[in-house]
């Protein structure tokens, strides 16, 4: 795909715009484009399994191709939260748990999705911008836990993102919001009571610019962004396991160890994060030369879709675990 593609993020950013300007109904528009509209126009373009070339895959990377559109977020990321914030400030009739899921589901599904991206670069500046945009929703931990301890255990009983075969997502995100924080702990735990420091910070500065109004606001988007988070979590490994060697490790993490999707849409919408195996296996490339790997378990839809079925458990254990038997 061409790295000019994914400034298509730009029509989800746009859309939460309106979402903070417009009265309600109208405001629930960015929740309906989501989980309603995404699912359809992945239906209606379908898949794309087209991989770049070895010359693209060079020309790209020395280009940075890769880096306007993440650094276009970050910016907008800031501007959306500070505008969700003068509009709850200022307006007496605002929403503030509605916005809280709107902004939400703008930092959760594109703001740690670039995050996650900026996270895995090598040098300090890509990712304290990861950091950033990490502490605004209370999650900074994220980039020492996916980096240094998912990466390492993903698809075995020791990585608390890792969801196993008929665990419901409910449990799930207990599970994996309590236990991500403290395996993140364990590896750095400096790191990690910086970043609480700076999003108490960042929300205690909300409470005293706007008073309850403001700080409920911001609490709540960081709490649905959170939780969006580990939906996706659920939805990339559910079921799968790597088989544990007779030296007690565990076996290379293989295509078979991710849910991959190659809907279009959703894939440009989330920054070809549902080419997830070949992440794995190659987490030092940029998003724009992910590949797809016809190997790794394919889900019937993108991730938006899936989090939707997800959420009711008899019907997703009903499409899932024959799916992870026939891979087991």
């Amino acid at each position: 795909m061409n790295p000019s593609l994914f400034f298509t993020f730009t029509l989800f950013t746009a859309i939460t715009l309106l979402g903070i300007i417009t009265p309600y109904p109208y405001n629930l528009f960015p929740v309906i484009f989501v989980f309603i509209l995404i699912p359809i126009i992945d239906a209606i373009i379908g898949v794309n399994k087209t991989n770049p070339t070895q010359e693209q895959e060079q020309n790209w990377k020395t280009k940075k191709f890769w880096a306007p559109p993440l650094y276009l977020y970050v910016l907008t990321h800031f501007l959306i939260l500070g505008f969700a914030i003068h509009q709850v400030h200022t307006h007496t009739d605002t929403d503030v748990i509605i916005l809280g899921v709107i902004i939400g589901l703008h930092n959760g599904g594109l703001g740690i999705t670039v995050a996650h991206e900026l996270c895995h670069k090598n040098d300090q500046f890509h990712q304290r911008m990861a950091d950033l945009v990490l502490t605004s929703v209370w999650y900074q931990h994220f980039a020492i836990e996916h980096v240094r301890g998912h990466h390492f255990a993903v698809a075995t009983v020791d990585d608390p993102a890792s969801a196993r075969r008929n665990e419901s997502v409910y449990p799930f995100l207990l599970r994996t919001i309590f236990g991500s924080y403290i395996h993140a702990f364990k590896i750095d735990p400096k790191k990690v009571l910086l970043g609480s420091l700076v999003s108490t910070i960042f929300t205690l500065a909300a409470f005293e610019f706007g008073g309850m109004k403001v700080g409920v606001f911001f609490i709540t988007q960081a709490i649905i962004a959170i939780i969006l988070l580990e939906l996706v979590n659920y939805v990339e490994h559910y079921g799968l396991s790597r088989k544990k060697l007779e030296n007690g490790r565990y076996e290379k993490v293989l295509p078979i160890h991710s849910w991959n999707s190659a809907h279009l849409f959703s894939n440009l919408i989330l920054f070809n994060l549902q080419r997830h195996s070949d992440h794995h296996a190659s987490a030092h490339l940029h998003y724009t030369t992910l590949k797809h790997q016809e190997s790794a378990p394919q889900l019937p839809t993108g991730y938006p879709g899936m989090i939707l079925i997800a959420l009711l458990p008899p019907l997703w254990f009903r499409m899932m675990n024959p799916k992870v038997d026939r891979i087991h």
